[in-house]
């Protein structure tokens, strides 16, 4: 699920080890590294 509006690209820096968790949990539930990433901020923001 993307949200109301279109898109929109934001490039972030992640160290290795971040990348790398992120990368796991992507795979593990089958998921795009996009939605791993969406996932969380909303669960951060408190927005989903």
């Amino acid at each position: 699920m993307l949200g109301s509006g279109p898109a929109e690209i934001v490039p972030v820096r992640l160290d290795p080890d971040l990348k790398s968790a992120i990368e796991a949990r992507a795979a593990s539930e089958q998921h795009t590294v996009s939605e791993i990433v969406r996932r969380a901020l909303r669960y951060y923001l408190d927005i989903a």
